[in-house]
């Protein structure tokens, strides 16, 4: 008389051999390529767009995105500017509720995010503190001397080069962003927004 295997038994011992049999076949595979291309073959000194190297997918560690400089402002003629919005309603819009600049998680307790302190309660030194912030573009957030090379826009709407938009993580709603970039491109000037606004 011969022992019967039960069902379960033989159903565990298929899936034990069919595994078994899925381990081995990708050890050969893996075994029979050449891979010579990818993270292996890569070097700190490898170009991420170049193709044709043996790195196509980036240096150590992935790609990494190297973003270009903001796009310069294209500032307005003076005559398109005689109702521009003044700093007072900028600097209402970067310090209340729906930018949140001068909140103590980002920029509002000092030293602030990335060193960068905006006061709720100055907007000379709210403005007078962008102004002064370069960052990695090499030229000031708010830029008076030259207005076209300024990244307040690039950054708030996040445009390759300025980073994520602020306020994190979807930037300003389409009115707030409107005005600002109408003050931004009539000049960035500080004019009607008066030596310090109350909260």
């Amino acid at each position: 008389m011969t022992a019967r295997t039960s069902p379960r038994v033989r159903s565990r011992h298929t899936l034990r051999a069919a595994l078994a049999s899925i381990a081995v076949l990708a050890l050969a595979a893996f075994a029979g390529c050449q891979i010579s291309v990818g993270d292996q073959a890569c070097t700190e000194q490898s170009i991420v767009n170049d193709k044709d190297d043996a790195c196509p997918y980036g240096p150590p560690g992935g790609p990494k995105v190297r973003e270009t400089g903001c796009p310069e402002l294209t500032i307005l003629d003076p005559s398109a500017c005689t109702t521009a919005p003044s700093w007072a309603e900028v600097y209402e819009i970067l310090r209340g509720p729906s930018a949140g600049c001068t909140i103590g998680g980002c920029h509002g307790a000092a030293p602030g995010a990335r060193g960068i302190f905006l006061s709720a309660d100055s907007s000379d030194a709210f403005y007078d503190e962008l102004k002064g912030y370069a960052g990695a573009q090499g030229y000031p957030y708010i830029n008076e001397e030259d207005p076209s090379r300024s990244w307040i826009l690039c950054n708030l709407q996040g445009t390759p080069g300025g980073g994520a938009p602020m306020p994190p993580p979807s930037g300003l709603s389409d009115a707030d962003y409107a005005l600002i970039e109408q003050w931004a491109l009539c000049g960035l000037r500080r004019t009607g927004g008066g030596s310090d606004a109350g909260p």
